[in-house]
C-alpha cells in the first residue's frame, strides 16, 4: 500500500509543481524569474524525491514526520499560490483587454504581494492551527418515540490515526477531554489503531479511561486495523474492557423499546455489487438478535453504510473515513470522493452521520476541522 500510495502522491505532487512553475510570473518578480524558477525545480525535485524516500520510513524515523510535514505545506503553498495567481492573470488580461492599457510595473509588484499574503496565510493557518485544534461538535437527536432515552449522551471517536501525527500523548488529552464531558458511552469507528509501535500503549490507554463511561466503551474495525494486522490488535483489546463490534450487536438498555448498539466490519465502497452484498450481510449479522422495537445505533467505519442503515431502518448511523474530506470551502468538500463526506444525512426516521474525525493520515486541514462529537438523546 505504501508503494502505491508514494507513486501517486509522487505524481500529484509533479503536477503541482508543474502548475506553479508555470504561473510563478504571477507571482514573482521579473527580474528575479529566471533564477526562481530554476530555484523551483530543484526545491521540487529534492521535495518529491525526499517524500519518496521518507514516506515509506515514515514509522521508523522520530522527526521523519516534521519533514514530511514541511513536504506537504511547501506543495500546499504552491496550490494556494496557483489558484490565486491564476485568478489574479485572468482579472490582469481581462484588464487589459477591456482598457486596452497594459498593466504597469508598479501594479504588478502589488499583484505580486496579493498573491503571497493569502496563499502563505492558508498554508500556515491550515498546516499549523486547524488540523491541530479538535472541534467537539453537539449534535441533539429527537428521541420523543423512546423517551428512556432522554439525557443520554454519546461520544463518538473515529479516524485518530495515531502515528507520527497523532502521538500517544495527544490521544490521553482527548479521552481526558471526552470523559470531562461525562458521556454514558464512548463508540469508536476504527482507524484509530494506525502504528505497530505504540497501538499497544494506545489500547492501555483507551482501557484506563473505560470507568469513566458508565454504558461502556465499543469499537469497530476500520480499513487501517485491517492494514496493520487485525489479528494482533483483536487479541490485546480482548484483554480489555472495551467492547469490539464485530457484525454483532449489544443491548445497552432492556425493557419496552430497548436500545441496541450495532457494529460492522469494514467493506470498501469500490467492490460494486460485491461490496454492496458484504455490507447487507454484515448488517443482517448484526440485527440477528435484534428486536423490532429497539432504538438502533450502527457503528461502522466507512459512511457508504448509511445506505443500507437507511433501507434498514437504523434510527442512528454513526461513521467516519472520508475525514470530511479535509479541504473544504464554506463547509463543502472540495472534492466529494464519496456519497456521505460529513455532517448529518436523514431519511425518514433515520439519521446517518459522518464525522472528520479527530485525526488526519494528511497533515493539513482547512475548512475542514477535526472533530469528536458527542450526541444529546431529547425527548
Amino acid at each position: 500500500m505504501h508503494m502505491s500510495f508514494t507513486i501517486m502522491m509522487a505524481l500529484v505532487m509533479a503536477v503541482i509543481a508543474c502548475s506553479s512553475i508555470l504561473l510563478a510570473k504571477e507571482y514573482i518578480s521579473a527580474n528575479v524569474y529566471k533564477s526562481a524558477r530554476k530555484k523551483l525545480i530543484i526545491i521540487n525535485l529534492v521535495a518529491i524525491v525526499g517524500f519518496a524516500v521518507l514516506y515509506p520510513k515514515i514509522l521508523d524515523f522520530e522527526y521523519t514526520s516534521i519533514l514530511i510535514k514541511l513536504v506537504v505545506m511547501w506543495y500546499v503553498l504552491q496550490v494556494f499560490l496557483s489558484i490565486i495567481a491564476l485568478l489574479v492573470k485572468i482579472f490582469r488580461l481581462i484588464y487589459e483587454k477591456t482598457s486596452g492599457t497594459k498593466v504597469d510595473e508598479s501594479r504588478r509588484r502589488f499583484l505580486h504581494g496579493v498573491v503571497w499574503v493569502p496563499a502563505i496565510s492558508a498554508t500556515l493557518y491550515g498546516g499549523l492551527y486547524e488540523s491541530r485544534n479538535i472541534e467537539f461538535v453537539e449534535q441533539d437527536i429527537d428521541c420523543s418515540a423512546f423517551p428512556k432515552l432522554n439525557g443520554l449522551k454519546i461520544a463518538h471517536l473515529t479516524d485518530v490515526h495515531l502515528g507520527n501525527f497523532f502521538s500517544v500523548r495527544q490521544f490521553y488529552e482527548i479521552l481526558n477531554e471526552i470523559a470531562h464531558k461525562a458521556p454514558d458511552m464512548l463508540v469508536i469507528t476504527g482507524d484509530v489503531f494506525d502504528s505497530g509501535k505504540i497501538n499497544d500503549e494506545a489500547i492501555k490507554i483507551l482501557n484506563a479511561f473505560t470507568p469513566y463511561f458508565p454504558f461502556g466503551v465499543y469499537f469497530c474495525w476500520g480499513n487501517h486495523e485491517h492494514i496493520r494486522g487485525i489479528e494482533h490488535l483483536q487479541e490485546a483489546l480482548s484483554k480489555t474492557n472495551i467492547k469490539i463490534l464485530n457484525n454483532q450487536s449489544v443491548k445497552i438498555l432492556s425493557g419496552d423499546k430497548p436500545l441496541y448498539l450495532l457494529g460492522v466490519d469494514y467493506v470498501d465502497e469500490r467492490g460494486g455489487q460485491e461490496s454492496a452484498n458484504m455490507r447487507e450481510q454484515y448488517l443482517q449479522k448484526a440485527l440477528k438478535d435484534v428486536p423490532e422495537d429497539a432504538y438502533k445505533i450502527l457503528l461502522a467505519h466507512h459512511s457508504i453504510f448509511i445506505d443500507e442503515a437507511f433501507k434498514h431502518n437504523i434510527n442512528l448511523t454513526l461513521t467516519g473515513h472520508t475525514h470530511g474530506g479535509q479541504f473544504a470551502f464554506l463547509g463543502i468538500p472540495i472534492i466529494p470522493m464519496f456519497k456521505y463526506m460529513r455532517g448529518r444525512f436523514e431519511q425518514n426516521n433515520s439519521i446517518g452521520y459522518v464525522s472528520n474525525g479527530a485525526g488526519s493520515w494528511f497533515p493539513y486541514r482547512i475548512g475542514c476541522p477535526p472533530e469528536v462529537t458527542f450526541f444529546n438523546f431529547k425527548a
